[in-house]
């Protein structure tokens, strides 16, 4: 399932609720983990909610999936959605993808709550500066195989997951 900004929009518009709960079980109606795909490229976004369509109905990822267009619109959907999982363009307009990084380290700090970032392609410099500033992996978009990225995204979802039932049991300080 794809859930658009606009579709997010629509449901606050209509008081309907657009917090985690919506996207946990209403959307998905299982609880499945929601991955936020930010490219302003329309056929990389195609080819991703593809990709995770073919996995989800085979049975080897069972997530929901969100896009974004631009930097703005990716941290507008990190804000409401609160995905497990951003796979995230580096170039984009608006804000880049360096942008959505920082606001995910900020966000993610001041919200204890965790979520696997990675970036989609990146130049040797662009892995570095990122490592750097605390994205956790990388998917180049030209090597897409299936059955190399499907356990790697897995291996993600599950990460997030853990950290997430970490948080839930620390104690406050």
């Amino acid at each position: 399932m794809v859930i658009t900004l606009f579709q997010i929009l629509f449901l606050q518009l209509h008081g309907q609720s657009t917090d985690r709960g919506y996207f946990m079980s209403e959307a998905g109606g299982s609880g499945k983990p929601t991955v936020l795909i930010a490219d302003d490229n329309n056929q990389t976004r195609v080819l991703l909610k593809k990709f995770f369509s073919k996995a989800n109905e085979r049975g080897d990822l069972n997530c929901d999936v969100i896009e974004a267009v631009d930097g703005d619109e990716a941290i507008q959907m990190l804000d409401i959605a609160q995905p497990e999982l951003i796979l995230c363009d580096i170039g984009m307009p608006n804000k880049d993808g360096f942008d959505v990084l920082q606001h995910f380290n900020e966000f993610s700090r001041f919200n204890n709550l965790f979520c696997f970032f990675a970036f989609l392609s990146a130049s040797s410099e662009e892995r570095q500066r990122a490592f750097k500033a605390g994205a956790m992996g990388f998917l180049f978009k030209e090597d897409i195989n299936y059955f190399i990225v499907t356990p790697m995204l897995r291996s993600w979802l599950r990460l997030a997951e853990l950290e997430r039932e970490i948080v839930k049991y620390k104690p406050a300080e």
